[in-house]
């Protein structure tokens, strides 16, 4: 059966988990299509996914009113931190899926005897996707001009488009360019300057702001350009055929890696 920990505390071990709603959902996506003044229809945009609400309901069945108060005071000290905590889902292929989430609503709790409580907990998730909590890594052949450009398959199994990927960029390299057509859209990430053999350039986006970290100097975010999306880089689902130019072929790699989305 489908379980749900919480900030690593199984919810089960309050009571019987009766409801799991959304999780078989995705969230809406949000944004409008543009209005053109004095013309028929509407120009289509793509739309994005906004964050999304998971409900669990959780009967609270104690041996004492006693304890069912010291049930219900567990369970508001697991709810207490106003952070982001880590909701995993253990599906029924025994595979586990990560989201975060906060609690922000009252656990509209009813109470059926001295000994028993139903309660609903909302878990408010900012972010609209789970994530596999095994990280899918996928490294290129050494870029050295056989083939010209270097091929990559990037294997996204999830249900949803995959637009934080990291990438290594191990040298040696030079003004590196990845390229990968999605929904007929051709979108590259393009790392300007050199990578000497035995030194790196990490890709990658946190905290909704991207960065680009040489191992010896640092930031060289000003080094990275891209083009085809507002995203660094995108991975429609199922495997995407890339390809990898560089100025020199002399022989470095490019792995990249994300932990598969799901909507």
């Amino acid at each position: 059966m489908t379980s749900l920990t919480y900030g690593g505390t199984a919810l089960s071990s309050f009571g019987k988990v009766t409801l799991i709603d959304d999780c078989l959902d995705q969230a809406d996506r949000v944004g409008d299509n543009i209005k053109i003044p004095l013309d028929d229809g509407e120009l289509f945009t793509q739309k994005h996914f906004g964050g999304r609400i998971i409900s669990v309901g959780i009967a609270v069945i104690a041996a004492t009113a006693t304890a069912l108060e010291t049930a219900m005071d567990n369970l508001r000290k697991l709810l207490a931190p106003r952070a982001e905590q880590t909701l995993a889902m253990t599906m029924e292929d025994a595979s586990v899926r990560n989201i975060s989430a906060t609690v922000n609503k009252s656990l509209q709790v009813s109470r059926f005897s001295d000994k028993m409580a139903r309660v609903v907990v909302q878990f408010d998730c900012a972010h609209p996707f789970w994530r596999s909590n095994t990280l899918y890594e996928v490294t290129s052949d050494a870029i050295d001009g056989t083939p010209t450009p270097q091929t990559l398959t990037v294997a996204n199994s999830g249900t949803a488009q995959e637009r934080n990927p990291t990438f290594l960029l191990t040298g040696p390299l030079r003004n590196t360019v990845f390229s990968c057509t999605v929904d007929g859209v051709l979108h590259t990430l393009t790392y300007t300057g050199t990578i000497a053999a035995g030194t790196t350039v990490t890709i990658g986006k946190t905290n909704k702001e991207y960065y680009a970290t040489h191992s010896v100097s640092g930031s060289v975010i000003g080094n990275v350009s891209h083009s085809g999306s507002t995203a660094f880089m995108v991975f429609a689902t199922g495997n995407n055929s890339c390809t990898i130019a560089d100025a020199d072929y002399g022989g470095g790699t490019c792995k990249v890696s994300f932990y598969t989305p799901y909507a």
